[in-house]
């Protein structure tokens, strides 16, 4: 009677185990997804905002690299400390951000699912809208995706 007993309450504490760590497993793997995607946008937008705000006006063009989804580049020059015109561009390559400093290129996320940079006023192209959308895996092949960022940058040359 003891045995049967035993196998009943560990019979109950398995089958309810098994939902509670598959959801704490999930629930780790999304907050964790969702704190990686927060990094790399606020990483990528601080990036895109400092040099676009030093862009000069009339270098400034959006257009798509080949294969890529439409207003997913933006190519501009500024002028640095030592008076050199430097030639800057930001773009998505697949699910890759990359910015191209005078030649440097560096990966500033791995987790993009869409970029796009538009001109929000008709009437103003000293004002740049940049809208990034990442994601990132998840739990058993689902991807937390988010938008979290559509911000508006004013180019001041």
């Amino acid at each position: 009677m003891e045995l049967m007993v035993t196998v009943a309450i560990l019979g109950t504490v398995v089958t309810v185990a098994g939902p509670l760590f598959l959801q704490t497993t999930n629930f780790w793997r999304l907050t964790s997804a969702r704190y990686t995607i927060q990094r790399d946008v606020r990483t990528s937008l601080d990036t895109i905002n400092r040099f676009t705000r030093q862009a000069q006006s009339g270098t400034v063009v959006i257009d798509s690299a080949p294969g890529q989804p439409p207003c997913s580049r933006l190519q501009f020059e500024y002028e640095n400390a030592f008076g050199s015109v430097v030639p800057v561009s930001f773009y998505q390559q697949g699910k890759k951000l990359y910015m191209n400093n005078n030649g440097n290129v560096s990966m500033l996320s791995d987790s993009l699912a869409y970029i796009a940079f538009t001109y929000p006023r008709t009437d103003d192209t000293s004002i740049i809208s940049v809208a990034l959308t990442m994601q990132s895996p998840t739990y058993r092949g689902g991807k937390k995706a988010l938008q979290l960022s559509i911000q508006k940058v004013r180019i001041m040359n």
